[in-house]
């Protein structure tokens, strides 16, 4: 019996230890929170895998065991993916010439590494964190230069501007300048994208010819609807703009007020791999007719609902489309996708949008036009393998001021009233008991 008792508790022992060696290498985490806030977002997960292996991160953070137990707990989802990014420490206190050898400046800085690619984050969370993954997975330059001096839409945040959309590209990792063409011999060649906002002055000569060479050399070019310089879009990309205003009867649906809201719903995979959640809305939009020209090639296009037509007349009182003023029903081309293949320098892109009105300030956050514009860049820069969003997910608590009070009434007044009862409660029995 006592020989069976022994065996039993050294069969038990190695038994908790084989556990406890397997479970070092082989873990199993159950994220059981309603918005995974334990796990790698969408945007971290996608960024990772366009990485691939030989990510690296650097936090600065002294020997002080709760500080690194924390930046592990942090970088834990990111550390347990499949591409096995790696971590290491620096003390800044202990190894001063280490941390200003990688210009760190403070305490609890996160560096992140991929070859010769370098984010820096000073306070990490998780947002951040995503962000500099994503800006890591980037391809090719990330400089998105945009015109000015031809009436084009200014970087700002007035209603007509564009710091929004600015804002939302540089969050993602790009950086968005403005330059004056008429000061310039060339374009810059860490130039991604170039965006045309909208000029409301025709480009002179010194100008067109810039667009020109710069799509000539694999440019990458975003171009919003365009009247003065109609002729020049024609002549060099074959698109013509139809007469007059598209209105959709579609855009009631959505709340939309004015009939001159153009509803997108139907994405082209070949343009946007991963569809825009909400349908885009483009306010007083052209609609174009397509003739591609000079090597040029139509990749896909953005159109109206069947609902629409281009409307020449007034937008006032009820609307009719009228065959006889020219006017087309739809669906109507509101946006088009162009390449061209070069052998001696990459395939240029082009994107022409019918209505300038979908990037400003005051329209972008309507339904699907900031995800849809973001697509289209990743498109010009053949970024579509990353998401167009870079936020982690929230997880502030909102309560109403009526739960607010409600819960303050509970915790202050109605358990201690509870707990000084029970307690009364207790001492009374003990006396019954006692005596």
């Amino acid at each position: 019996m006592r020989l069976r008792r022994i065996a039993f508790l050294a069969l038990l022992t190695v038994c908790v230890v084989l556990i406890a060696r397997v479970s070092e290498r082989h873990e199993v985490i159950f994220d059981v929170t309603a918005q995974r806030n334990n796990s790698l977002s969408m945007t971290a997960d996608q960024a990772l895998n366009r990485l691939g292996p030989g990510l690296e991160f650097i936090a600065f953070v002294p020997e002080f065991p709760v500080q690194r137990l924390q930046m592990e707990r942090q970088l834990a989802p990111y550390l347990s993916h499949a591409t096995k990014p790696r971590l290491r420490y620096i003390d800044p206190l202990a190894a001063p010439d280490q941390a200003a050898a990688l210009d760190a400046q403070h305490q609890g800085e996160l560096h992140l590494l991929f070859g010769d690619r370098r984010e820096i984050i000073v306070a990490p969370d998780r947002a951040r964190i995503d962000q500099a993954l994503n800006r890591l997975g980037l391809r090719g330059e990330r400089w998105i230069v945009s015109l000015i001096g031809h009436g084009e839409m200014r970087i700002d945040n007035s209603p007509g501007g564009i710091g929004k959309f600015a804002e939302r590209l540089e969050r993602l990792g790009y950086r968005v300048v403005s330059l004056d063409p008429r000061r310039l011999d060339r374009l810059p060649d860490n130039a991604a994208v170039l965006l045309l906002a909208a000029p409301q002055q025709p480009y002179d000569r010194q100008t067109a010819q810039l667009i020109k060479n710069f799509t000539a050399s694999g440019g990458r070019l975003l171009w919003l609807d365009s009247d003065p310089n109609s002729t020049l879009l024609g002549n060099q990309f074959g698109i013509h703009r139809l007469p007059g205003v598209v209105v959709d009867a579609n855009a009631a649906r959505f709340g939309l007020d004015s009939p001159a809201h153009a509803i997108v719903e139907d994405f082209p995979p070949a343009l946007l791999p991963q569809t825009p959640a909400q349908p885009a809305t483009l306010y007083r939009a052209s609609a174009l007719d397509i003739r591609v020209t000079d090597g040029w090639r139509s990749v896909a296009t953005l159109r109206s609902s069947a609902m629409s037509w281009n409307e020449t007349g007034e937008l006032t009182g009820r609307l009719r489309h009228d065959a006889n003023l020219g006017e087309q029903t739809g669906p109507l081309t509101l946006a088009v996708a162009l390449e061209r293949d070069n052998a001696q320098t990459p395939a240029a892109r082009v994107v022409y949008l019918g209505s300038p009105h979908v990037m400003r300030n005051a329209q972008i956050g309507q339904l699907g036009n900031s995800e849809t514009l973001l697509g289209l860049v990743h498109w010009l820069t053949e970024n579509t393998a990353l998401i167009t969003t870079a936020d982690a997910p929230d997880t502030t608590i909102r309560w109403s001021p009526a739960v607010g009070g409600s819960l303050a009434i509970v915790l202050m007044g109605v358990l201690p009233i509870v707990y000084l009862g029970i307690g009364i409660l207790l001492r009374m029995r003990r006396r019954r008991a006692s005596a």
